[in-house]
């Protein structure tokens, strides 16, 4: 199959990323889709679970907890659970919590499987080959190359795809008195919790049920809301 430089350059783009400026990403998604359509369709599907971690905000909650899907057009997914977990760290001050969404896309979701791509001798020799000529245009596929299980969806997000949410834990002196622990036994416990790895105010992961059950009880507190101003 011929790669043609303006592919390469697409996706070189889209991987050097946005800086989060949502103009520059829905501008760069277009130029990808594009080139990506006339791909061979076996770098347009996905045969396992996809993970993409996302920080939500309070404004954002009804559409993706309540009405259960939020559209973001294309995003980047990746096929490694634990390279997400660990994506732009687990927490931000101005996030409510950091969810990972799991979702098994549809051939019609999936715009590009960059895992595929690196399976394909014509694509990396072809890419070679470019790079000669127009290396800047190359510098973010080489560096990311197929190290983040990357594919590149378009679906929705989907509350009910949570499978792990994250945050801080409570101070430690909140959690003592929570609990009703004397101040002089504190350093006792808080060292007792350091040897056992356990660190306080630290941020935590919540998976697979729990998370499910943080969701469902989300969802019963907007109903319980949404009754209180009827």
């Amino acid at each position: 199959m011929i790669f043609r430089n303006e592919f390469f350059i697409a996706l070189n783009n889209w991987q050097n990323g946005w800086g989060e400026n949502q103009e520059t990403r829905e501008r760069l998604a277009i130029f990808l889709k594009s080139e990506c359509k006339i791909l061979d369709k076996k770098y347009k599907i996905v045969k396992t679970n996809c993970y993409r971690k996302r920080f939500l905000h309070k404004g954002e909650l009804i559409d993706i907890i309540y009405n259960n899907s939020k559209k973001e057009g294309v995003t980047s997914w990746t096929t490694d659970i634990r390279y997400a977990e660990f994506f732009k760290g687990k927490h931000r001050i101005n996030a409510v919590t950091a969810a990972i969404f799991e979702h098994f896309p549809k051939q019609n979701e999936v715009i590009l499987n960059i895992n595929e791509l690196w399976q394909c001798n014509d694509f990396v020799s072809q890419l070679e080959e470019y790079k000669v000529h127009s290396p800047e245009n190359c510098n973010a596929i080489y560096n990311f190359r197929d190290i983040q299980g990357e594919v590149i969806l378009e679906v929705p997000l989907r509350g009910s795809e949570i499978c792990i949410l994250s945050g801080i834990s409570s101070p430690f002196d909140d959690i003592c008195n929570s609990i009703n622990i004397p101040e002089d036994e504190r350093p006792k416990v808080f060292k007792e919790l350091i040897d056992k790895g356990a660190y306080i105010e630290e941020v935590t992961f919540i998976r697979n049920e729990a998370a499910r059950n943080a969701i469902r009880n989300t969802i019963i507190k907007f109903n319980e809301l949404l009754q209180s101003v009827r």
